[in-house]
């Protein structure tokens, strides 16, 4: 049966569109009775029913095989963090392919890890530090390291005097659920100044984060760039002990490696060397 026979029968049989006047040509052509013809009626015989559940496999992978060459010119990336913005490595590769188009999903954990299995994301960006990812058959590999602060409002040093004190006094805001996250930070903190925080705030966007700080309601983690500018803010650099934590990773599945993902990959790697 040659592309055009198939396609048209892919239409009749699967899709219902006057079938009446093409199945004796079918049943010709394949030289086997699909169908038993009762008082205007048809019913499948052993072999139509074979061939009808093999067409609609065939007619599931045909659009399967559309879907495919309609993304080949999209990288999916899942996106699970809003602090890190600038990735320098992501715009100089679509400057060097620029046929290809980069379209980045923000969502929560579950849904990138699930749209990572089905295939509907290449990758995810995610700091090194969240462990949702780390249960799975997964490869990373390094975009960027940022230069991180902690961050508390001029008010609180006021208040407080040091920000040993700030830290035991008030909630960590940050909009991770990672409850290893948490703990880590407590941890590195410790280390650091001897003591740690007992509260965690969780928020769901970074406005708000900015804001509860400016409202002296806490102190954060953040990246030093996205803060440095900003004079209502007391920062400590804190990167060297968090130098570890705090690595932002490109993150896919082993066996899901698309082509524009290798491309991805292999920009990567010739910008590190």
């Amino acid at each position: 049966m040659n592309i055009k026979t198939l396609r048209k029968q892919l239409t009749l049989v699967i899709l219902d569109k006057q079938p009446c006047l093409n199945i004796a040509v079918l049943e010709q052509e394949l030289q086997t009775q699909l169908f038993i013809r009762e008082h205007r009626t048809l019913t499948l015989t052993k072999q139509g029913k074979q061939f009808y559940e093999g067409m609609k496999n065939i007619y599931a992978s045909y659009q399967t095989l559309c879907q495919n060459i309609q993304q080949t010119n999209t990288l999916q990336i899942g996106m699970k963090t809003t602090d890190f913005t600038d990735f320098e490595i992501l715009e100089s590769f679509e400057k060097k392919y620029p046929h290809l188009s980069i379209s980045y999903s923000y969502l929560e954990e579950n849904e990138l890890m699930e749209g990572l299995k089905a295939h509907q994301l290449d990758a995810l960006i995610s700091p090194s530090m969240l462990s949702f990812y780390k249960n799975n058959p997964i490869e990373t590999t390094t975009l960027s390291k940022e230069n991180v602060s902690l961050v508390c409002s001029k008010e609180l040093i006021h208040k407080y005097h040091t920000i040993e004190k700030v830290i035991q006094s008030v909630p960590y805001i940050t909009k991770a659920t990672d409850q290893n996250y948490h703990q880590l930070c407590k941890d590195e903190l410790y280390k650091i100044y001897h003591t740690t925080f007992n509260k965690v705030e969780y928020v769901k966007e970074f406005p708000k984060q900015l804001l509860l700080l400016n409202l002296s309601r806490g102190f954060s983690i953040l990246p030093t760039k996205e803060v440095e500018n900003r004079d209502q803010f007391y920062l400590e650099d804190i990167s060297k002990y968090f130098a570890d934590l705090e690595k932002i990773n490109l993150v896919y599945l082993k066996q899901n490696k698309s082509e524009n993902l290798n491309l991805l990959l292999q920009h990567i790697h010739e910008k590190k060397c």
